[in-house]
């Protein structure tokens, strides 16, 4: 669940914020009259960014999806791919 705060307060805590997110993998809404914002850690957006990547293409979001799909229903294979090169 994200929590809020305000901007004022964000400014005034930063580096604890910085800590928290990427200890809680939480999101923290930053609240302002100009528009809000939401802090999240370097990991979790680069999570985020590939999974936008992957998803972008329909036929490719199809394959993933009937990949979930299969192995939800107790039908997926699991491979070996040998070790990371």
């Amino acid at each position: 669940m994200t929590s809020a705060i305000s901007a004022s307060e964000a400014r005034k805590s930063l580096f604890p914020l910085i800590e928290r997110v990427n200890e809680d993998h939480t999101p923290i809404e930053i609240v302002s009259k100009r528009g809000n914002a939401v802090l999240v850690s370097k990991e979790d957006w680069d999570s985020i960014m590939e999974t936008n990547y992957l998803l972008r293409s329909p036929a490719n979001a199809k394959r993933l999806t009937e990949s979930v799909e299969q192995w939800r229903a107790g039908r997926a294979t699991e491979r070996d791919f040998g070790p990371e090169e």
